[in-house]
């Protein structure tokens, strides 16, 4: 054995036994930043052998530019961000709360679908937008403080490495990488977060200091999100000891950052505009009556994914499908389907003849698209159809060009003049129908929502703040006309939606459609459904 190797297991060992102590692991974070001079010998000392674990030879539980130079960046903790705005965004957050305050925020947990059979994981988005990190059974806790070079001090709970564990469950980023790559002055092992909340709850018990601290968690499971067992733990703990008033709301300040997208934050939601639109391309041209519309979904989502391969020159690929995924349950609606606004059985045959209302989306990088297009299942529009559809056509295109600073509108304005404006070109139609018809019948949603790395984005920010440069939201009327007397009879059933993603401008020339690709006008449709054949792989 070399000199080499007997510092590296030595080291390796003192790591492996003192793991949950803050002084050795801010060490470590020292040790890091001298890497420059020597970078192969400190890691060697500062990580457990990587030879010494073959199972775990990846080493990271998530991509980064070690392991997966082709999706992360020198720069970057994740794909398309850099280190650089993930500690820019911290900065902001704590820039205006009181000295003393701390953050505690909760990674997301895993979900069964039964005993031992899991879905995939997805992180917190509040969590993801702050660190990058993307593994359950975890906690950060941001101090903020006026003697921290940046502001505050950041300290993360996270699993530590367990070969025995990683054998069966893939391989974690571990206590070291928290300082070393995502940015954590000390980290701990998850198992201390009740040592640190009991130091927290022991300070509110205390009379002269309960002024001084000041806390923003959130411990709710509000929007059906379930956080770590860790968050259910320190509020029943906050509970017992009647402290629960103490804790103030994290997530609407997450969500006043979010609302503004980087131009960062915009080129991945660009991407991903790009990929379902390139989905639904092939959706239209490979739609045949008889399909099933869990076929036609299967057909979309495999676009997505092909969509992020692309040849090279020699032969090879470049392959980025593992930074996309579905971003939400989509619905594929036929014939009458579509009167239902979110219709997910996707279970029936298409029918020539019919309409199929499809609203789905690809997430890229963790930023989500949503588009919704609606067209002939045989390719053609029946006149009715196309009345309609023309109708709503007229109003998805008016208020998009509604989506700028200068115009003063918020999205609930620009959804009162959607009913308006839906009214006027009903009525050219022979659809003359009264205010209540549209929002109770004919047009029962709002116009649109914010959009991000959640579909319905940043949803504890009212719609009635006025549009900022860089928001990015959707424009989506409907029109879903039921079987009743009181409109003709040639609409019945017809349900109609039409969806795009846009970036918010200054002026209108700077508004950006990001999902303007999807075949939108009736001619487009019309060309691009059925236009390829269809063959079974079997």
């Amino acid at each position: 054995m070399t000199n080499l190797s007997r510092a590296a297991r030595a080291v390796s060992s003192r790591l492996n036994t003192h793991r949950g102590c803050p002084s050795l692991l801010s060490r470590s974070r020292a040790f890091h930043a001298a890497a420059n001079t020597n970078r192969s010998f400190l890691s060697s000392l500062l990580q457990t052998a990587k030879s010494n674990n073959p199972i775990t030879s990846q080493w990271y539980g998530q991509p980064t530019h070690e392991t997966h130079p082709e999706l992360v960046g020198p720069a970057e903790v994740t794909h398309g961000i850099a280190k650089s705005e993930f500690e820019a965004r911290r900065q902001k957050l704590v820039k205006d709360l009181p000295l003393g305050s701390t953050l505690l925020l909760f990674s997301a947990q895993m979900h069964f679908v039964s005993p031992h059979v899991f879905h995939s994981f997805r992180q917190d988005s509040d969590f993801y937008y702050l660190t990058g990190w993307n593994e359950p059974d975890s906690v950060v806790a941001i101090e903020k403080s006026a003697t921290a070079s940046r502001g505050y001090i950041m300290t993360m709970f996270v699993n530590a490495k367990d070969p025995k564990k990683e054998m069966w469950e893939g391989p974690r980023n571990g206590i070291e990488a928290a300082v070393s790559l995502f940015g954590a002055d000390e980290a701990r092992p998850i198992a201390e977060f009740r040592k640190y909340t009991n130091k927290l709850t022991s300070r509110l018990q205390d009379r002269k200091s309960r002024d001084d601290v000041c806390i923003f968690a959130d411990l709710d499971t509000e929007h059906g999100l379930l956080r770590s067992r860790e968050c259910t733990a320190f509020k029943d703990q906050l509970r017992r000891e009647n402290m629960g008033s103490h804790i103030h709301r994290l997530s609407p300040l997450v969500q006043q950052l979010r609302l503004i997208k980087s131009p960062a934050e915009i080129q991945l939601m660009r991407e991903a505009g790009r990929i379902s639109a390139h989905g639904f391309g092939q959706l239209m041209q490979r739609c045949r009556p008889g399909l099933s519309e869990s076929t036609l979904q299967t057909v979309f989502e495999q676009a997505t994914k092909m969509a992020l391969v692309s040849p090279g020159e020699d032969g090879s690929v470049t392959d980025r499908s593992a930074l996309s995924r579905p971003a939400y349950v989509p619905v594929f609606a036929s014939g009458e389907h579509a009167l239902c606004m979110h219709y997910v059985q996707n279970s029936s045959p298409v029918k020539s003849g019919e309409l199929i209302l499809v609203d789905a989306g690809a997430e890229y990088a963790a930023y989500a698209s949503d588009i919704t297009r609606t067209f002939p299942v045989n390719g053609r529009f029946s006149q009715p159809q196309r009345d309609l559809y023309s109708a709503l056509l007229s109003v998805h295109e008016q208020m998009i060009k509604l989506c700028h600073v200068a115009s003063g509108y918020s999205l609930n304005e620009i959804h009162r003049r959607s009913t308006k404006v839906l009214a006027t070109e009903l009525k050219q139609i022979g659809l003359d129908v009264s205010d209540r018809d549209i929002d109770e019948q004919l047009f029962p949603h709002h116009i649109g929502h914010y959009l991000g790395m959640d579909v319905h984005d940043t949803v504890d920010i009212n719609r009635s703040q006025q549009l900022k440069r860089n928001m990015v939201v959707t424009i989506e009327p409907g029109i879903y006309v039921p079987y009743d007397s009181k409109f003709p009879k040639a609409f019945h059933g017809i349900g109609i939606r039409i969806e795009d993603d846009i970036v918010v401008g200054q002026a209108e020339a700077d508004i950006e459609n990001l999902t303007a690709r999807a075949p939108r006008s009736v001619d487009e449709i019309e060309a691009c459904v059925g236009s390829v054949g269809w063959e079974s792989k079997a």
